[in-house]
């Protein structure tokens, strides 16, 4: 006969129940009604396979059960008892003729489980255990004939992470028992909460010398989210309430080895410390069969003592066993009455939320499963002769491994997390809120609906160190706090952050900048003397034209007075030489407006420097000629070798010719282009690289210096007797001229964009426009205005006088 020994923890033995029923203000030892499901789960699925054909056909299953206590001394006799046999505890050693123990089933709690699995992992036998979660039982190497009906603690702690990361809860404490789980189940809490940036304000462990102590930590933390883990105790239950004035506060995560904890929120006389909770638990399915309920009904088993005590501590009637009459009363230290048969009703144990039996069923169900496919096996093989124990033990795990629907490689039950939303106002509610599935893909591992939790406070709980950092703003860390404990300050020029919590800003694009919030990118604007936006231009290209035809007026009537004395005394070859060239300088304006490109950045600078070069030439032609004139009135000065038609020609050719012998150096070696200026916060400046900047300050130093000779030579010559001596007006054009540029030129070079050209385009018809005016509006008045001055007769009358 095949046999499945379990070991039941914390459940009973020789019949005498001896578990705790967990209500906080009471140590009375009685029947706990919800490990009775368990150990009635087991029995059921030992009897539902017994009376298949389809499972183990003409193979009665048998069964030892042994209470471990939770005690791990306890478990370890407990095993050996039973791969001993029923009379000596004798290691290695078997005093069972016939029957043989196959496979383990148990037990409820890690710390008992733990030396089980080290101990049976000796021997080759396999055990599923219906509710350890400790992850280290996963590791195959140490553990490679361990399974188990329930998921690993390691699921629930990623669990937890996704749903603290879910509300944006970065600042948790955390309260554990002062055990070996416990620490175990702390260290792999910090270990992983610190790879996820969430930081522990604090941890408490609970152990039977604290149970009554409210810890300093607890008390003045900022925190409202608190993890709870460990090994779920009674002292642990008396420490929750007895703090629980400080935790109605907060809001508790309990993990799946606490979900059936429902003593957190039972009491109805005073603050429940899992008020508002969120609680893991495992999904299941609860062994619903009309069969396997009735048999926890009084009326279907009478002779169930341990039903018996559960019945009688639930309504305080005596049994008629006089030992449990007189012992029961005592621990429960309640007032018990004799009750008649009428009186004692059916008590159906029906517990919804608990999954535990269903594991229970499961664990036993894959167990004969597995046996089923080894005595198949076997009977095929007969010819082997393969040992019927051998076969059991090499073959059992390796068809319980087969069973990929149920377990994963590491042998630990594939299922769903459920999330409930554990609250008591008028009554108990354990509302599903959402879901936790370790298989699915990372981002749709979490559901949950905020929406149908309820929130102590109806307030979602606080669960950070500082708030979140918006868009727009950077995490800079407090000196001496953790790093979830941070300020919030803006981006730096130029960067943006579009997520929640950045710890650095990112640079825009080149073509971007951020917008107000610093949340995102936006297209720079161009900037750029624009004929479309700046109404400067218009007012610039207005005094250009007006100028432009005011030069092409002056020519006109310098034509059409042709030989008139002011038009002939005043060398009317270099007049038209300086008109044309000041009206293509003002024309030049138009090469400065207007988005630039490569060819106008080439041109403009150019054109204004040989233009402007010409007129400058002219002008201080004109002042030599006048110079040598009147130098020359002497028959015998040496002067009047210097007179003649080439002099002024010569002059303006030769320093026309070192302007454009520059321009052609500068465009060979380094010609002007356009460049995007991207230095500007939310703007790119199109503007001219002038490529050479020696070369364009050689073309204005050079226009500087030969206005600077005629403006000295125009003064020394400007009293001398002549009635047509234009060295006046020469004088004052000079000083119009050089005082503009002098005053233009810091001016654009502490402007930047198409604010330095504004200043050069100024400097071009203020210096153009003054010339014109200075030299030749005078003589216009006297053509057109004084026409007596520009006669022969008015000439001659002057020599005469």
């Amino acid at each position: 006969m095949s046999m499945i020994s379990v070991i039941d923890g914390r459940l009973f033995k020789s019949g005498i129940q001896a578990w705790s029923n967990l209500i906080p203000d009471r140590t009375h030892q009685s029947a706990h009604p919800r490990e009775y499901t368990h150990l009635r789960a087991f029995l059921f699925a030992i009897e539902e396979i017994n009376n298949s054909s389809d499972i183990l056909p003409n193979v009665t299953l048998g069964y030892h059960i042994y209470d471990s206590c939770g005690h791990e001394n306890k478990v370890i006799k407990d095993v050996l008892q039973i791969l001993s046999g029923h009379t000596v505890t004798a290691p290695n050693y078997s005093c069972m003729e016939n029957d043989a123990v196959v496979g383990f089933i148990g037990d409820l709690q890690s710390g008992t489980t733990l030396p089980m699995a080290q101990l049976l992992s000796l021997y080759g036998y396999t055990q599923i255990s219906y509710g350890a979660r400790e992850p280290l039982l996963s590791d195959k190497k140490l553990y490679p004939k361990f399974f188990r009906t329930v998921p690993s603690d390691k699921i629930q702690y990623s669990a937890f992470v996704k749903l603290l990361e879910r509300f944006q809860w970065n600042w948790v404490g955390i309260i554990t028992s002062d055990d070996d789980s416990g620490r175990r189940e702390l260290q792999e809490l910090v270990k992983l909460f610190t790879s996820h940036q969430i930081c522990i304000e604090f941890t408490i462990l609970v152990s039977l010398n604290i149970w009554n102590y409210l810890p300093p930590a607890l008390q003045t933390s900022s925190t409202d989210v608190i993890i709870i883990c460990g090994s779920y105790s009674m002292t642990y239950i008396k420490f929750l309430y007895h703090v629980a004035h400080v935790l109605k506060n907060k809001t508790l995560i309990l993990p799946s080895s606490w979900s059936l904890a429902i003593e957190l929120i039972i009491d109805s006389e005073r603050d429940v410390p899992a008020n508002c909770s969120l609680v893991f638990s495992a999904s299941g399915y609860n062994i619903t069969r009309k069969k396997f309920f009735n048999i926890f009904k009084i009326s279907g088993r009478p002779s169930d003592a341990l039903l018996e005590d559960i019945w009688m501590t639930t309504i305080h009637c005596f049994s008629g066993n006089t030992l449990k009459d007189t012992l029961i009363p005592l621990v429960d230290r309640n007032p018990y009455r004799h009750c008649s048969d009428d009186e004692i009703p059916d008590i159906n144990i029906n517990f919804v939320k608990d999954t535990t039996p269903y594991q229970v069923y499961m664990g036993v169900n894959i167990m004969a499963q597995a046996l089923h496919k080894v005595n198949i096996f076997l009977n095929e093989n007969r010819k082997l002769n393969i040992s019927k124990m051998y076969g059991y033990k090499s073959r059992l795990t390796q068809y319980i491994k087969e069973e990929r629907t149920f377990f994963n490689e590491n042998g630990d039950w594939i299922t769903p997390l459920d999330i409930l939303n554990w609250v008591r106002f008028k009554e108990i509610s354990r509302t599903p809120v959402g879901t936790f599935d370790a298989s699915s893909p990372e981002d749709k591992q979490l559901y949950i609906n905020p929406q149908i939790i309820k929130w102590r406070h109806e307030l979602i709980p606080k669960g950070r160190c500082s708030e979140p950092c918006l868009p727009g703003a950077r995490k800079v860390l407090r000196e001496g706090y953790l790093i979830c404990c941070y300020d919030c300050v803006p981006c730096p020029e130029g960067e943006f952050s579009n997520y929640f919590d950045t710890e650095n800003c990112q640079r825009c694009p080149e073509d971007e900048w951020p917008n107000d919030g610093k949340n995102k990118c936006v297209k720079r604007d161009y900037e750029f003397l624009s004929y479309e936006t700046d109404v400067v231009t218009l007012v610039f290209s207005i005094i250009s034209i007006l100028l432009f035809f005011k030069t092409v007026f002056i020519i006109g009537i310098f034509i059409l007075f042709w030989k008139s004395p002011i038009v002939r005394a005043n060398n009317r070859n270099l007049s038209f030489i300086l008109l044309t060239s000041l009206m293509f300088s003002l024309l030049c304006v138009f090469l400065f407006i207007g988005r630039p490109v490569d060819i106008t950045c080439m041109l403009r600078q150019i054109f204004f420097g040989i233009f402007f070069t010409v007129a400058v030439s002219s002008v201080l032609a004109k002042t030599i000629i006048v110079c040598i004139a009147f130098k020359a009135t002497r028959p015998d000065s040496s002067w009047r070798k210097c007179v003649g038609v080439k002099l002024p020609y010569s002059v303006v050719l030769v320093c026309s010719s070192l302007q454009i012998l520059n321009a052609v150096i500068w465009l060979s070696l380094s010609p002007p282009y356009q460049e995007l200026n991207l230095d500007y916060p939310g703007k790119i400046i199109i503007q001219c690289n002038e490529g050479s900047v020696l070369a364009f300050y050689l073309m204005l130093g050079y226009m500087g210096f030969l206005a600077a000779v005629s403006f000295v030579l125009a003064f020394m010559v400007r009293t001398l007797p002549d009635i047509y001596n234009e060295a006046k007006y020469i004088t004052f054009s000079m000083l119009v001229f050089c005082s503009v540029w002098i005053g233009a030129i810091p001016a654009y070079l502490s402007s930047t964009g198409k604010h330095m050209v504004t200043v050069e385009i100024f400097a071009i018809l203020a210096s153009g426009g003054g010339n014109l005016i200075c030299m030749f509006l005078p003589k216009c008045y006297n053509i057109l205005i004084n026409p007596e001055l520009n006669s022969k007769g008015h000439l001659f009358q002057k020599s005469v006088m």
